[in-house]
């Protein structure tokens, strides 16, 4: 009897832990199944949600050029009605799936209307924990940045301000369950558009006459009384053959045609005088060693009003060191009155950057203020500064200068013009026909190529 009593009391306990046993387990295996559950209907829509991306469009931010407004047109498609998405701007690392959003998002999301972008009005402050769907992996903590709700299947305008390198971020988030799920990333490198300045690397010829424009001497092109010339440029790589930079040609009126050049071998930077009617250089020197990615202002002068009577006087200054480097003076064979230049900027070795030039002439002595201003306006303003209104106005305000003429070669969108107009001023002189400036464009005859700089 005992031994049966015993027995009854083993097979109750037995059943008893057998029945907690299986309670604890189905307790446990729920609550597991109902985390895989979960887990498998966000991987489930992660793996629906794609994004699409348009082709960049940016401009600059001048005079500087360091940052640059970029656009993109998104669309997302999701099996949900909404979703969340964090734009924000980065330094890349080896692997974007880890870089997380920061305060200086430096990116918005707009919504694009006939009267322009519109800010969405589902802006919100996002703070908390970002997990992966594999496994609720904690991806990082989250706070003080700002996130958009986004309908599903629409497009919407992502704007973000960048510099040089950096490239753009997009999160796609969804809340479930109680928890804020990365759907999705992609990344976008601007960079990979080109996005940043190009300048002029080598062009075509400008041809500048005064005589289809009927001008009567002394001329507006070149003029005995006064000629400036000048440019930005910088070196880019050392020139493994001779590079030219600049190849003016002067026809005067007694048709001996000179050349103004300067050029690079190496690093070393060279001008001349060259006589075409004998194909010899009338002079020729050494100017100066260059530095890589140094933007330097170099301009000659000439002329009688200017003590400089077949001769040219060149100088040069470099940006970075903020010094006046070098005053050369080289012999010419001939006084530079004439209604002809011819003008090349470069080479198509793409080893310089030319981002700007003038010209200008001088009538009489009363001009010489206004003559040496236009080199200092382009010194002072930088080697990125258009300068074309500030011609303009000088030009009509002082009847002493025969004409200015400029080139702005900067260009911060992909692709940047085959061509370039130069712009040319010039003071009515004997036509009687007007009192004021008149504008024209002088045509590029060929194609430019650039470098990014």
């Amino acid at each position: 009897m005992p031994s049966a009593i015993t027995n009854l009391l083993i097979i109750i306990v037995t059943v008893i832990i057998a029945l907690s046993a299986f309670a604890i387990y189905s307790a446990f295996f729920s609550v597991q199944g109902l985390a895989f559950l979960q887990e498998e209907n966000v991987i489930g829509i992660s793996k629906i949600v794609q994004v699409a991306v348009s082709q960049v469009s940016f401009k600059g931010l001048p005079p500087s050029y360091n940052y640059f407004n970029v656009s993109y047109l998104i669309w997302i498609n999701s099996p949900t009605k909404y979703v969340t998405v964090i734009p924000f701007v980065a330094s890349p690392r080896l692997n974007p799936f880890y870089i997380l959003p920061s305060n200086s998002q430096n990116a918005s999301i707009f919504f694009s209307m006939t009267n322009g972008y519109i800010p969405l009005n589902t802006k919100f402050s996002f703070n908390g924990n970002v997990y992966l769907p594999q496994l609720s992996q904690l991806i990082g903590k989250i706070n003080g940045v700002y996130a958009y709700d986004l309908t599903s299947n629409r497009s919407y305008i992502l704007s973000a301000k960048v510099s040089n390198g950096q490239i753009i971020m997009l999160w796609i988030l969804y809340y479930y369950q109680g928890k804020w799920y990365r759907l999705d990333y992609t990344y976008l490198n601007p960079s990979n558009a080109g996005i940043g300045v190009y300048v002029l690397s080598g062009s075509g010829n400008y041809v500048v006459n005064s005589k289809n424009i009927y001008f009567t001497p002394p001329r507006q092109v070149t003029s005995q009384t006064g000629l400036g010339f000048g440019l930005w440029f910088k070196l880019i790589s050392n020139a493994t053959t001779k590079t030219y930079i600049l190849n003016v040609t002067i026809t005067p009126t007694n048709n001996k045609d000179f050349s103004i050049l300067v050029w690079v071998i190496g690093n070393k930077l060279y001008a001349g005088t060259y006589d075409l009617s004998s194909n010899k250089y009338i002079a020729q020197t050494y100017l100066i060693t260059l530095y890589q990615n140094n933007w330097y202002f170099i301009n000659f002068s000439l002329g009688s009003q200017l003590q400089s009577s077949q001769k040219v006087n060149f100088t040069i200054y470099n940006l970075s060191s903020q010094k006046w480097l070098n005053t050369t003076t080289l012999g010419t064979t001939t006084q530079s009155n004439g209604y002809k230049s011819t003008v090349k900027f470069g080479s198509s070795l793409k080893t310089v950057a030319i981002s700007q030039a003038y010209f200008v002439t001088l009538k009489n002595n009363q001009g010489l203020p206004n003559f040496y201003n236009i080199s200092s306006t382009m010194f002072k303003n930088g080697p990125l500064y258009n300068n074309t209104y500030n011609y303009n106005w000088t030009i009509a305000k002082s009847n002493n200068l025969y004409a200015i003429g400029y080139w702005y070669f900067v260009n911060p969108s992909y692709p940047p013009p085959p061509t370039i107009p130069g712009i040319l001023w010039y003071w009515p002189n004997g036509n009687g026909k007007t009192n004021y400036p008149q504008i024209y464009y002088t045509p590029e005859q060929g194609y430019n190529t650039y470098v990014l700089i």
